[in-house]
């Protein structure tokens, strides 16, 4: 398992995972944007060469939102979201970001117990966020002190 800056060789692959999990998936066009964005983040997980996993985060000065972690589904519970979530809060310090944001549905306590091993705290919740289905989302922060990654 590799965890590697996405090209546009990952594309077609995360756009097949992002529409394999989400009810109302990214199109090739938005991450290929993404792609071209110096503000995000984008990363593949590759194993043997196939992609199984994505995030994108955008960065803003000290600031960054994590807009997408997906893992396929046939490889989640393997440690491949959490080596995602690891080399982007990485590459987010490298930058200078100490604030990172993100929204994760109320319902998905994977993801959500994810995060709060990486630091993040529940903030607020957005009623009504998500569509198919129709559910709250949770925003979380993760604000990174002097000397911690």
């Amino acid at each position: 398992m590799e965890i590697v800056f996405a090209e546009v060789r990952h594309i077609k692959e995360i756009t097949e995972i992002e529409r394999e999990i989400f009810s109302l998936p990214w199109s090739e066009k938005s991450f290929m944007s993404e792609l071209e964005d110096k503000n995000s983040i984008f990363l593949a997980a590759e194993d043997d060469g196939v992609t199984v996993g994505f995030a994108i985060m955008k960065t803003y000065k000290n600031e960054g939102e994590i807009y997408n972690i997906a893992v396929s589904e046939d490889l989640r519970r393997q440690g491949v979201g959490d080596k995602l979530m690891a080399r982007l809060l990485e590459e987010a310090a490298k930058r200078g970001v100490d604030t990172v944001f993100l929204d994760v549905r109320e319902s998905n306590a994977p993801a959500r117990a994810l995060y709060k091993k990486y630091g993040f705290y529940d903030l607020n919740i957005r009623r009504g966020y998500y569509d198919a289905p129709k559910e709250d989302a949770v925003i979380m922060i993760r604000i990174r002190a002097e000397g911690n990654g």
